[in-house]
């Protein structure tokens, strides 16, 4: 029975913020195996924070969610995750807020691939193979760090007493972007139209899982939108930009009003892209005939899609909207654990370290060429992104030593430690993890989840994939042993592990 007068229930306090976390220099964007200087900023990069407190003493439960517009929370070591983002934002903050235990702090990535490459431990301006003109990876986190902290901290010291209502929309937004061929070869982005075309290789989950926020006068705070896919739609640019989740910002703003505040989070989708495989053709073309105002020099099919993707999910969070101002909760649950827990490394054979050292190799070569010619001929440098050819060259070469060296890490290392937080507010949880975790996973988590609704979040550390087993056999970029640090063993021992979690915040 809901309470006629919250204000006088002694439920949670529920606090937002928001930051702009756009560097105003140049700097190196992450995303493609080449490096990328940003020229420009489309549209800003944003923190939101929300903060939550619910009881009193000892047993109170305090807790920030911080969603960033970043391609992921940490870079990695072979080591595994190297937590310096968010370490730093941690550590700002047990000054100012001493009352706020280090670990009640998570994060997580929208996963642009727009925005600046992130590393404490990288200062030089040399780590695509050749000194480039731009904010060092190190600079970047002091920058950035310094922005969120002040973000989550005024996210917690605005905190009031409200409610929470959650419920469930539908938006097509993510694909599955392996084709795999009759002999179970699988392409990243493969050709469909080929005659050994078999089948796209996975799921896709098009649920828009949706937590709203109130304050007591029953008057919307904020939400916090879930979906199963990474915000890449305009990838490839050399500009800086938080991609469609910009433009739903903007979108539902408009429909909303100002002063609301919205928290993206990307479900698990290791194996997911905003493009289709199959029908391709006629989205593109409806993407040019829906066409709307555009006079920037960048892809304006691609602007379209993005608009396109805001609308459906604006459409997600309004249609279930007016439902919601009717079953709002005053005084919820509210459990948060976090655990730190060892999973399986991916198991490399040494026939793979042998071909990825005699391709490495062949990079190496290409790449000493590059640096030759453009020492020979330093007009090179004047020429447009005239480093795009050999950073891409250097990337590719460190692959294959990557993979020796996640070899031996193996054998001496088995298992690698993980954060995992799980947050249960009311009938809905939240778990998190580090990776791009393949949907296979995060379905066996939502289906096994007591949960009325799981709100999985990935990307909230290093950002390394995690392949299925099917994934691996196919052998699609993704499910190669240069691009995971857990395999799928380890990937199953993460779900064991979450619903593990997920149990004891429901006894």
């Amino acid at each position: 029975m809901k309470p006629e007068n919250p204000s006088s229930v002694a439920g949670i306090k529920i606090g937002w913020a928001s930051a702009d976390i756009t560097p105003a220099k140049s700097a190196l964007l992450r995303g493609q195996f080449h490096a990328r200087v940003s020229e420009a900023i489309l549209d800003p990069l944003t923190v939101t924070a929300l903060a939550i407190e619910s009881g009193k003493g000892q047993s109170s439960q305090k807790v920030i969610m911080v969603s960033c517009d970043l391609i992921n929370i940490n870079d990695f070591n072979e080591e595994g995750s190297s937590d310096n983002l968010l370490d730093n934002v941690r550590n700002l903050l047990k000054e100012s807020l001493p009352e706020l235990r280090s670990e009640r702090i998570f994060m997580n990535a929208t996963h642009t691939h727009t925005a600046p490459y992130l590393n404490s431990y990288i200062d030089s301006k040399k780590i695509y193979g050749i000194e480039l003109d731009a904010l060092s990876p190190s600079a970047c986190v002091k920058y950035i760090s310094e922005r969120i902290a002040k973000a989550a901290r005024e996210a917690w010291e605005s905190r009031k007493p409200g409610g929470i209502s959650f419920g469930l929309g539908q938006a097509v937004v993510g694909h599955n972007r392996v084709e795999v061929d009759f002999s179970g070869n699988a392409m990243m982005y493969g050709g469909t139209n080929r005659p050994v075309f078999s089948h796209v290789e996975g799921y896709e989950d098009h649920s828009v899982n949706l937590l709203y926020t109130w304050n007591n006068q029953r008057k919307l705070t904020g939400v916090v939108i879930n979906i199963a896919c990474p915000s890449q739609v305009t990838s490839a640019l050399y500009k800086i930009s938080a991609d469609f989740w910009h433009d739903t910002r903007k979108e539902l703003s408009q429909r909303l009003g100002k002063g609301i505040y919205f928290l993206p989070q990307c479900s698990s989708a290791g194996d997911q892209s905003p493009d289709m495989l199959v029908g391709k053709k006629a989205e593109e073309r409806m993407q040019r005939i829906m066409q709307r105002d555009s006079a920037i020099g960048i892809d304006l099919q691609r602007m379209e899609q993005r608009k396109q993707v805001a609308i459906r999910i604006a459409d997600a969070v309004t249609s279930v909207l007016p439902y919601m101002k009717e079953n709002i909760e005053w005084n919820p649950v509210v459990d948060h654990r976090m655990s730190e827990v060892n999973l399986t490394r991916r198991h490399i054979g040494i026939s793979e370290v042998d071909s990825a050292l005699k391709k490495a190799a062949e990079w190496k070569i290409k790449y000493e060429q590059m640096l030759l010619e453009i020492k020979k001929n330093p007009s090179i440098r004047e020429k447009p992104h005239w480093y795009k050819d050999v950073t891409q060259t250097y990337r590719m070469m460190e692959r294959g030593y990557l993979v020796k060296e996640r070899y031996e890490l193996e054998k001496r290392q088995p298992k690698m430690a993980t954060e995992i937080h799980v947050l249960r507010i009311g009938d809905v949880v939240f778990a998190t993890n580090p990776f791009e975790l393949y949907l296979d996973f995060g379905m066996r988590i939502k289906g096994r989840s007591p949960a009325i609704q799981t709100f999985l979040v990935q990307l909230s550390g290093s950002g390394t994939y995690l392949p299925s087993s099917r994934s691996v056999a196919g052998g699609a970029y993704g499910a190669d042993p240069a691009s995971n640090l857990i395999g799928p063993e380890g990937g199953q021992e993460l779900v064991e592990k979450t619903l593990e979690m997920i149990n004891s915040v429901w006894k």
